[in-house]
């Protein structure tokens, strides 16, 4: 049987909760600060994609062998690794003098990133009893999806008074606390039973994400026919593929496949990707549109998503009681369509809508992701059981992390198709290269109208609502997505976990039983 859960597992998820916290702001923080660094270190707009792409990439490379890792050498242990990296590349970050140096150092800064992803939640599968494992991971799962929307009020505030290093700096005091708290109040955990870690299959897996997520973000940059784009998938399907060859002929594989046999992994993992998927393309969607189109600053986006996250801690509280009541397809389910909805409801903005109906999408979306979540991230890491906890939290979190990446990409495609074929109307007439610059972004648009005087009223209010049309396109699209996803779990995700994964519980903490 898993250990009680006593007052020091709730403080040392308190604490975890605090790191992952501070990583998940990290991935929008910079959202806020780009112009200024931009200005600051003379970095380019192909370079200033690539600081906030370095971080996503490098996470999702060392997700997988994180995982292993963790339950070969010690979750505790590679915890206060991943603390370490991340809080000294944080500082790394603050210093940097130059573009380039900044790329270097987010990509280390991510790689302390994807070990603070699934290591906390193999943790909390750990040390945690039946009972209350479900609301621990709700609130470890609340603390990734809540710091996303916390990250542009965070960069708003500090740059607001203080230099971009501040968004670097802030990290540092928060990992300290965060590292200390850990270390005074977990115990190690581990699987005695863990295989050495499988080195070219983690070579493959790291080429094959690598590759696959930089090809997909390459798409809406430089053309989803250019070759530099069909030749990255190309090579990324060849890794993918030479990656499943070998792990099914190696001993000891980096992934366990037999994992996804168990419909609450496989399908736990599914509706992981799809709500993280919903969640990834409101985050990016919402602030362009909040600014460019609605016109608010940076940190007036920032309030304007507080309801995101009110939502989310709703969705978060309320997911695990509905699973402990009525069993998690019916939690699981609802949630999805909860989310759905959401994104149903933002889709009908419009540039003369209140910030009623936004506020009123964003609540609605922010309790169906925080619901869906948790018991889907219970329901995947609980079903491995504590052994296997950290490959298995590794897994759903580089599967959730791919998608995540995939769909800002598909939303920015879908945007731009909508955007370019309703605004074309209203370019007849401009010289060639003042059409290009309002097809290219909404911001371009309006720096065209504006050249224009009062003559480009007609061309920003067309762009705005090109914008809004393009945006409705890519929720609606996700919405089906959500759907889709719903009636997948309805199908296949158990009601309830089996007697037999019910029993076996989840490890002892090392030092207990080895």
């Amino acid at each position: 049987m898993a250990t009680s859960s006593g007052r020091r597992s709730w403080w040392g998820l308190a604490f975890m909760s605090l790191g992952i916290l501070v990583v998940a702001v990290d991935f929008t923080v910079l959202t806020v600060a780009l112009p200024t660094i931009a200005t600051s270190l003379h970095a380019s707009t192909a370079q200033l994609q690539w600081i906030m792409d370095a971080y996503t990439l490098a996470g999702a490379a060392a997700m997988l062998p994180a995982g292993v890792l963790g339950d070969r050498f010690g979750r505790r242990l590679l915890l206060f690794a991943g603390l370490v990296i991340f809080g000294g590349a944080s500082i790394w970050s603050a210093l940097c003098g130059s573009a380039g140096e900044l790329i270097a150092a987010r990509a280390v800064q991510g790689v302390g990133a994807g070990i603070l992803l699934p290591i906390p939640l193999a943790i909390t599968a750990a040390i945690f009893d039946d009972e209350d494992r479900p609301k621990a991971i709700g609130i470890s799962t609340a603390a990734v999806a809540g710091g996303m929307p916390l990250g542009p009020i965070a960069g708003g505030l500090l740059l607001e008074h203080f230099s971009w290093h501040s968004v670097f700096w802030v990290n540092v005091p928060i990992i300290a606390v965060a590292f200390t708290g850990c270390l005074l109040t977990l115990p190690e955990t581990r699987n005695p039973a863990a295989p050495r870690l499988d080195v070219v299959g983690a070579l493959l897996a790291v080429g094959a994400i690598v590759t696959l997520v930089y090809g997909v973000i390459n798409g809406p940059e430089h053309g989803w026919d250019a070759g530099s784009t069909i030749g990255t998938l190309a090579c990324a399907l060849v890794l993918i593929t030479a990656f499943l060859f070998w792990e099914r002929r190696v001993p000891h594989p980096l992934v366990d496949f037999t994992l996804f046999r168990n419909p609450r992994f496989s399908w736990g993992t599914l509706a992981t990707v799809v709500a993280t998927i919903g969640l990834s393309v409101v985050l990016f969607l919402a602030p362009i549109y909040l600014q460019s189109v609605v016109g608010d600053s940076s940190i007036g986006t920032g309030l304007r998503m507080i309801p995101v996250m009110a939502g989310m801690f709703l969705g978060g509280t309320v997911g695990p009681f509905a699973d402990k009541l009525w069993g998690t397809k019916v939690a699981v389910v609802g949630g999805l369509l909860v989310l759905g909805t959401g994104l149903a409801v933002l889709s009908l903005v419009t540039p003369d809508s209140s910030y009623a109906l936004f506020a009123t999408g964003f609540v609605i979306f922010g309790a169906g992701s925080g619901g869906a979540l948790a018991v889907a991230m219970d329901s995947a890491i609980a079903a491995v059981g504590g052994g296997e906890a950290g490959a298995g939290a590794a897994v759903t979190n580089t599967l959730r992390q791919v998608g995540g990446s995939l769909a800002y990409a598909a939303g920015g495609s879908i945007l731009s198709v909508v955007y370019v074929r309703h605004l074309d109307p209203a370019l007849h007439g401009l010289p060639p290269e003042a059409a290009d610059a309002a097809r290219d972004s909404v911001t371009g648009a309006d720096a065209v109208a504006g050249r224009l005087g009062p003559a480009g009223a007609g061309l920003r209010a067309a762009a705005h609502t090109a914008f809004s049309d393009g945006m409705s396109a890519a929720l609606l699209s996700t919405a089906g997505l959500c759907a889709v996803g719903a009636l997948l779990c309805l199908w296949f995700l158990p009601a309830r976990p089996a007697e037999t994964v019910a029993s076996e519980g989840t490890a002892e903490p090392a030092g207990v039983a080895q």
